[in-house]
């Protein structure tokens, strides 16, 4: 079946997706796993820019090896992003609860921090993306470790946000340090046997990053005082031909060769991977539009010999959660040699969990039980 990312096999260990910190994980007994707006006309530490951000000035922030993104077209309003409490009882689901499912999806790392959290709630997003890269297995349990940042674009200064924040995280931060001219609070939380370091920032008027490595960081903020480098995910890669930016959420993954031997959600190498083997994978793409229809795609690109028909129909194996495969209603479309679109309904809770299960495994976050 399609998987996300496994602890050796004699362990039988398993996983669930990457949720918001502070909403119950969901579980499995198998392993599974542009914003048409203006251009940016100013720079860090200049006016508000009110959300008027251009997609590829924020991809020319990111790390050049940036392999994952996840991408909310606003706006929508901050909160816990909680759906539906802990009755697992299938259900039919609100377009505003599917919206929250993908908003809390994108902006995860917002949540990571209590501080943060309840200084942001009910504050308007017009803009998120998570950026990420080189996805690790955890020491023992627990959510996989990346490297990798959150950005959001509100529609208000956040300067009193800025300075009540900092105050509290004077006495609650590990530290308070200047990384490329930018206040940076550094916090730590023990996860399990991990443990995970976020800095948060607000680099501009309106801007707020929070990042779990420093290395990523500062490449964001360096690049946002208009240090060159090539682009992340550049326009040349097929991908993109698939992708609707306008799209209220969409994101996509363009699958690192390199990273191979140390990244258990990879599809290279053979039977070792804990993903869909294929040594010809290429990237794959999410679109879900939640006002328009409650159902979703995904689009996988591969080699032209591959034999996506059989990959896609692994992705979502009906013996591993039979009702909920079901509930999902798969079509299957294909585009071309080596790509393939499939169409989800995830107008019931009990496939939309299982739908992001496998998916948010497939972009490379899974969380180890």
């Amino acid at each position: 079946m399609g998987t996300t990312a496994h602890k050796e096999e004699e362990k039988g260990m398993s996983c669930v997706l990457r949720k918001p910190r502070n909403i119950l994980l969901m579980w499995c007994l198998i392993p599974i796993v542009s914003m048409g707006c203006a251009d940016l006309k100013t720079g860090v530490g200049s006016s508000a820019i009110r959300g008027q951000i251009d997609l590829k000035r924020v991809l020319s922030w990111l790390p050049t090896d940036t392999e994952t993104l996840l991408v909310a077209n606003g706006p929508f309003w901050m909160s816990n992003f909680q759906i539906g409490g802990e009755d697992y009882k299938n259900r039919r689901v609100t377009s505003e609860e599917l919206e929250k499912q993908f908003e809390g999806q994108t902006l995860s790392l917002f949540n990571s921090n209590s501080l943060l959290e309840k200084r942001l709630e009910r504050k308007k997003v017009l803009f998120a993306l998570e950026g990420s890269r080189h996805f690790r297995a955890p020491a023992d349990l627990g959510e996989m470790p990346f490297e990798g940042c959150a950005l959001a674009v509100f529609n208000e200064d956040l300067g009193d946000v800025r300075n009540a924040f900092m105050k509290d995280a004077a006495q609650a931060a590990v530290r308070i340090e200047e990384i490329e001219g930018q206040q940076v609070a550094e916090f730590e939380e023990r996860m399990e046997r991990d443990t995970w370091t976020m800095f948060i920032t607000f680099p501009q008027e309106g801007v707020l990053l929070v990042a779990t490595n420093k290395r990523f960081l500062q490449e964001m903020l360096a690049r946002m005082r208009g240090a060159e480098g090539e682009r992340a995910l550049p326009d040349t890669m097929p991908e993109w031909k698939h992708v609707n930016k306008q799209a209220q959420f969409w994101g996509l993954r363009h699958y690192d060769k390199q990273q191979e031997k140390e990244d258990p959600t990879s599809p290279f190498g053979g039977r070792r991977t804990a993903n869909l083997p294929d040594d010809q994978a290429i990237g794959l793409i999410y679109q879900c539009e939640p006002r328009k229809e409650r159902n979703a795609t995904i689009t996988y690109l591969s080699g032209p010999t591959a034999d996506t028909r059989k990959i896609e129909e692994g992705r979502f194996p009906s013996s591993s959660e039979p009702e909920a495969t079901a509930g999902l209603h798969i079509q299957y479309r294909d585009l071309g040699p080596g790509v393939i679109q499939s169409i989800y309904d995830l107008s019931y809770s009990q496939p939309l969990e299982w739908f992001f299960f496998v998916l948010m495994g497939n972009v490379g976050h899974a969380v180890y039980l």
